[in-house]
């Protein structure tokens, strides 16, 4: 549910930016733009896609599905202007999403759910180019970007599972953790909404792409799926 409400107020934020940027007049400023750096803040929400052996096994045995993970992302942009369109981007972004599962086929003697929590949490550094297609005297300026980087990870299931090797299985409480780190990739695109010279609200969608081979607690268990899609929004300052 608060991932649910975390969307809906993200989408209500995307309107009420799209009514802001209207009710500005043609243009904000005249004169070229001279600063060259930019500081960006964004909070937005971040769902992985689940596309991989551990995803697929899990949610055959398990109840849930990758959007239970879906949650808050955070992220902070450093831009230095190349020109009045072209900037390099150094990012960095913060996700941690939770769920509890319970086994589809069994139960326990009571009849009760067997249950753990699946935490998924990343956090990226990366480098990048970012390209606005419309000056930035225009009401509304689309951009657009792509760029890599590094990604750590942690994958941590906590709670009650069955051990299945003893002649007659019994449930028992226990931690499993894997943890590492993994290139990423990344596609960007959005608009901002110059409020002023330097300051300005923006929205973005974004495509996170990376991949790992499981390992520590997890050995065995394939590929994990890091990918996934956000919606940020946030602001600028210009300096």
């Amino acid at each position: 549910m608060h991932s649910k409400r975390l969307l809906v107020l993200i989408v209500l934020g995307f309107f009420a930016l799209g009514g802001i940027a209207w009710a500005q007049p043609p243009k904000v400023y005249s004169r070229p733009v001279t600063e060259r750096n930019l500081l960006r803040f964004e909070v937005g929400y971040f769902r992985p896609s689940g596309s991989s052996d551990y995803w697929q096994d899990t949610f055959r045995e398990f109840t849930g599905s990758t959007s239970d993970l879906g949650d808050t992302v955070f992220g902070f942009d450093y831009l230095r202007r190349f020109s009045p369109r072209i900037s390099l981007v150094v990012s960095t972004s913060f996700y941690e999403g939770s769920t509890d599962q319970s086994y589809l086929d069994f139960v326990d003697e009571l009849g009760g759910e067997i249950t753990h929590a699946t935490t998924l949490s990343t956090a990226t550094l990366n480098a990048g180019l970012l390209w606005e297609l419309l000056p930035r005297t225009s009401v509304v300026v689309p951009y657009a970007g792509f760029g890599g980087g590094y990604l750590a990870w942690e994958l941590e299931e906590s709670g009650e599972f069955i051990d299945f090797s003893l002649p007659f299985p019994e449930i028992f409480a226990d931690t499993f953790v894997d943890d590492g780190g993994t290139f990423n990739w990344y596609g960007q695109f959005g608009l901002d909404f110059p409020l002023s010279r330097n300051w300005s609200i923006f929205t973005e969608g974004r495509w996170q792409g990376a991949s790992v081979r499981l390992g520590g607690d997890f050995e065995g268990l394939g590929t994990l799926d890091l990918s996934g899609w956000d919606v940020r929004i946030g602001g600028s300052w210009s300096f």
